[in-house]
């Protein structure tokens, strides 16, 4: 253990103990004093050699892994992957080889083993209690009496005609957006799409913006094609478009992908005329955009206006998913694909899975015909505005003062901030103890650096208990804030992950 004891950690300083562990681990690996493939001493070991609990080192190997510099071997232990000369003989920064954070994965980070989580405000998924099941079950009664077994037989790979037309009538009605019935894709959700459009126009280290923080789904997809990821810094109005420009000048990129509406983690919309410029600047310097609508139709005040409104030049790569509002599992989505370009992204999708599930596309072409997805989503608006009204005046009432957070004029995500010197993942962890989850910034950043930042989520929570979740969880704050530099144990002292 002696090549440790130059790891200094200073109890009276602001910067978490987990945070100085695992700097001082990065530069020992760095040097290579800890050499490629060596094993780091054991977590309870290296716990006692620093004087600090095993959740302090959980955490700092939790860096270490997720900017990978170690690997963690179940029942092996955690050994080091990083070589510094490697990294001398590449151009890429090690950081954009670490794996992100499914949806799934980030909905299932709570720790379920002697915690119970009470008041969830983690999950993004809508409960299933909102689900409309009966429709649903009328809708598929209805297709299969219509249809018997060809309703269960392949589709084309496009999609279901009569669901395109549908889809074709709903843009123009929704959104007084006409879309070429030979430009829309039926995908097997939103992640699909991201999937499929990093397929078909990412190629090995392309340089692709992404929001800061953004969703962890779409930097996996643009990972695995092995891009060279930038992040754009956000603000409350949309992207910082001097933080863009600046990135376009050094490192055009080939794709843009943004959340404008109600994005995903922080709830940010961007304004008219952010939009209105992020479309000129895609022209300008021939760039493409994701537009990933996720949720637009959750709003409480004004209708959004969608990005691809602005795109005159077919810079635009829109998708729609159904699923968030609707039934997630019927992974249930659509793509506004330039017709020049169709051809690209269908063989993409083909190569994927031929096409989506059939049934689900004539459900879903007869629940659009029936209007019933108006009615739907008019319901979800109603549950979800007293759901945001509620979590509003509870923050507004119970969070301490130097706590910021933004209110969103949709969705169901609060963007909270915490004091400077104060990181999401502790308070994640002191929170646990209280039956409270949520989702800590770091997650949504590309190389998951620790955040001040966490993602509050009415999705899944009972408007009954979203008073007294918020009330615990400001308690849950204001210990952080008053023993910024404790370690914080979790039930039976086991590490919180």
């Amino acid at each position: 253990m002696n090549r440790f004891v130059s790891i200094q950690i200073d109890r009276n300083v602001e910067k978490p103990l987990y945070i100085q562990i695992f700097e001082g681990l990065t530069k020992l690996i760095e040097e290579g004093t800890i050499a490629s493939g060596e094993k780091l001493p054991p977590i309870r070991r290296m716990a006692s050699f620093f004087n600090v609990n095993a959740v302090t080192v959980v955490n700092a190997y939790k860096q270490l892994e997720n900017l990978g510099y170690v690997d963690s071997r179940v029942g092996s232990g955690t050994y080091v992957r990083f070589s510094p000369e490697r990294v001398e003989s590449e151009d890429s920064n090690v950081f954009e080889e670490v794996s992100g954070f499914s949806e799934e994965a980030l909905e299932s980070i709570h720790f379920k083993g002697d915690v119970s989580i009470r008041f969830d405000f983690a999950s993004a998924s809508i409960p299933p209690n909102y689900f409309p099941v009966k429709d649903f079950r009328n809708v598929i009664n209805e297709v299969l009496d219509r249809d018997g077994g060809y309703a269960l037989e392949y589709q084309e790979s496009s999609g279901y005609q009569p669901l395109r037309e549908s889809i074709k009538s709903f843009m123009e009605i929704q959104h007084d957006l006409k879309v070429p019935l030979d430009e829309i894709q039926i995908i097997s959700g939103a992640q699909q799409g991201i999937d499929i459009l990093a397929k078909a126009f990412i190629n090995y280290r392309d340089v692709v913006f992404v929001e800061a923080p953004t969703y962890p789904g779409a930097v996996n997809a643009f990972k695995s094609r092995g891009a060279h990821i930038i992040e754009i810094n956000m603000s409350e109005d949309g992207v910082d478009l001097k933080d863009l420009k600046e990135n376009i000048k050094k490192n055009p990129p080939k794709l843009f992908y943004t959340m404008p509406v109600f994005q995903n983690p922080t709830g940010h919309s961007y304004s008219y005329k952010k939009k209105k410029e992020l479309a000129a600047l895609s022209k300008e310097y021939d760039f493409y955009i994701i537009e990933d609508d996720h949720i637009n139709d959750l709003y409480y005040d004004k209708k959004p206006t969608l990005l691809k409104a602005f795109d005159d030049d077919s810079k635009v790569f829109y998708i729609k998913s159904f699923s968030k509002l609707f039934l997630p599992g019927l992974r249930m989505a659509f793509l506004w694909i330039p017709q020049h370009h169709f051809d690209k992204t269908a063989l993409a999708k083909y190569s994927s899975d031929i096409s989506s599930s059939g049934l689900s596309q004539r459900a879903m072409d007869l629940f659009l015909k029936k209007d019933l997805w108006s009615g739907h989503v008019e319901r979800l608006q109603k549950l979800f505005y007293d759901k945001w009204q509620k979590a509003g005046q509870a923050l507004e009432k119970y969070m301490p003062e130097n706590v910021r957070y933004y209110r969103p004029q949709g969705g169901h995500f609060f963007w909270v901030k915490l004091p400077k010197g104060l990181y999401s993942m502790n308070l994640y962890n002191e929170a646990l103890k209280s039956g409270i989850s949520i989702m800590p910034g770091d997650l949504f950043y590309v190389n998951q650096r620790p955040s001040e930042s966490f993602r509050l989520s009415i999705a899944k929570i009972r408007a009954q208990d979203i008073e007294e979740g918020i009330a615990l969880l400001a308690e849950s704050i204001s210990r952080l804030i008053d023993n910024p530099h404790g370690v914080f144990y979790g039930p039976g002292d086991r590490p919180l992950l």
